[in-house]
């Protein structure tokens, strides 16, 4: 049974969702003190007051659980409401975005290391997640990227996202302050609004 609950919870009996949820819950709050190498099942399971065993009916590993995690604390923060972005130029769009996610790894660094171990998982269920993470997390940037070739906008979306992660290894080592990585995406959003303009006046 070990790895065969996703996160498609809509057949579970409503105690095994809510066992589910306070595993995860549990995981996500050892990880906001805790790095992840430090952190052991048997103290998610003890923090969530469910036997050990029980983790493991839900998740495969240590890695898909925190997978997991990561996927349920990512996501709601980019499909939630999105009405701040509506009077926005593209450009201020993407620096807004950036920023905020810049400020939540700022805020959690422990989560920030825990991607990036798991980016590399053998669990084919940590890369089934970490893989339908990165595409929850482009796909607002590809939409801002629209009016590029989908090939060229892709490529952007992923300069954008190694950006980000490499100023936040540096805002968390120490090489980088706050205003000093804001300063970055600014100068680096301003290159793609130079970009974009271009598209728009040569038609691509």
């Amino acid at each position: 049974m070990a790895g065969q609950l996703t996160r498609d919870t809509t057949k579970l009996p409503a105690y095994q969702v809510e066992r589910r949820q306070r595993i995860l819950d549990a995981a996500k709050t050892l990880l906001r003190s805790t790095d992840f190498e430090s952190i052991q099942i048997r103290d998610v399971a003890s923090t969530a007051n469910v036997a050990l065993g029980t983790v493991y009916r839900y998740f495969s590993s240590k890695e898909h659980l925190y997978a997991t995690v990561l996927y349920d604390w990512s996501v709601p923060f980019y499909s939630a409401d999105q009405s701040w972005a509506s009077g926005l130029e593209t450009t201020g769009r993407v620096a807004q975005r950036l920023r905020k996610a810049l400020t939540a790894f700022e805020k959690k660094p422990h989560f920030y290391q825990t991607i990036l171990i798991l980016r590399t998982s053998s669990d084919p269920n940590v890369r089934e997640l970490m893989q339908q993470l990165v595409l929850v997390l482009e796909e607002p940037f590809r939409s801002d990227f629209s009016t590029l070739p989908p090939d060229e906008a892709a490529d952007i979306t992923a300069m954008v996202w190694a950006v980000l992660m490499d100023l936040v290894g540096r805002l968390l080592s120490g090489n980088k302050t706050m205003p000093e990585a804001a300063g970055v995406l600014d100068r680096f959003v301003a290159m793609i609004g130079l970009r974009l303009e271009q598209a728009k006046t040569r038609g691509h």
